[in-house]
């Protein structure tokens, strides 16, 4: 039996893609961190992703980080008190811009253990936190770290600073370590929840705190997380984010999924149905926020202040 091989000798239209790469924000771009630095968005994402542009301002700023073997994965970013940002990777190294994003340090963190999330304090104290119970400090700008373990076998997965003295860093089964001396000394108390998988933690100045995990699950603590109690979630959706907007709480998770805690329960923000996940957001002011996530989406949003 005879075979028969043919070829066609069309020429590929590449158009599409073309027009893809010439846009600022594309649909394989998983975004990660979103802050506000002065009056310019910083946002950055899988890839060396960085995207800037003006509070009020309409058009991005695409940049890629690193160099042509080693571009960084973002996974979690802070402002410091000095106005300047920070952000974390996947690869263990600490990014650094004093000036809005437009130029960087990198440093290398000394540890070899998974490293999940940062924080910077209103005293420019850096924080990271990661596998095995590790905390990473640094006091230099990132040029020096001092690591210590809370010696538990345990992922810390979120840590924040609701002031320059009072932390908190949540982990795997339901963990939650305090400090009240900026770091100096960090107590391990009782589990908020042997169910819980922590993934985001919120705590404001009068000690009000938020958990959110796998699963919907969200914590609320009304005394510095010496005690908790499980809140009702119209969701079973991962939860990523707590956010404040004005003097509203939002959280953000997986599925699209936004919510807005109002009078003692967690409503449904009306969103477009985008079946992405929100891990990044910031408020442009009392009543708008913009949310990113997954595969390029970025979300403006205007609470209801009905809610």
């Amino acid at each position: 039996m005879a075979g028969f091989l043919c070829a066609c000798e069309a020429r590929l239209n590449l158009s599409g893609v073309e027009d893809t790469l010439n846009q600022p924000i594309r649909r394989t771009d998983q975004l990660m961190v979103l802050e506000l630095v002065g009056e310019t968005l910083v946002m950055l994402g899988n890839d060396g992703l960085l995207l800037r542009r003006p509070i009020e301002g309409e058009v991005w700023q695409r940049d890629q980080l690193g160099d042509a073997d080693n571009h960084p994965d973002f996974i979690s970013g802070a402002v410091c008190g000095d106005g300047s940002l920070v952000a974390l990777s996947y690869q263990a190294d600490v990014w650094h811009s004093r000036d809005q994003g437009e130029s960087w340090q990198t440093y290398s963190l000394p540890t070899d253990e998974d490293v999940q999330d940062i924080d910077c304090t209103q005293s420019n104290e850096l924080w990271v936190v990661g596998s095995f119970s590790t905390m990473l400090h640094s006091s230099a700008a990132g040029q020096e770290w001092e690591v210590t373990t809370l010696d538990e076998d345990a992922m810390l997965t979120a840590v924040t600073f609701s002031s320059a003295e009072q932390g908190y860093s949540a982990g795997e089964f339901g963990l939650l370590a305090v400090t009240k001396d900026a770091g100096d000394s960090w107590t391990v108390v009782d589990l908020i929840s042997d169910e819980l998988y922590p993934l985001a933690v919120h705590f404001d100045l009068a000690g009000n705190g938020w958990v959110g995990g796998l699963q919907g699950v969200i914590m609320r603590s009304r005394d510095g997380g010496e005690s908790w109690e499980r809140t009702e979630t119209p969701t079973e959706s991962p939860i990523y984010k707590f956010l404040m907007v004005g003097e509203k709480l939002i959280a953000t998770g997986d599925q699209g999924v936004i919510l807005q805690w109002s009078e003692g329960a967690w409503r449904k923000v009306e969103t477009p149905d985008i079946p992405t996940y929100f891990r990044a957001g910031v408020a442009l002011d009392n009543q708008r926020a913009l949310i990113a996530g997954g595969w390029g989406v970025l979300l403006p949003l205007s609470l209801d202040a009905s809610l």
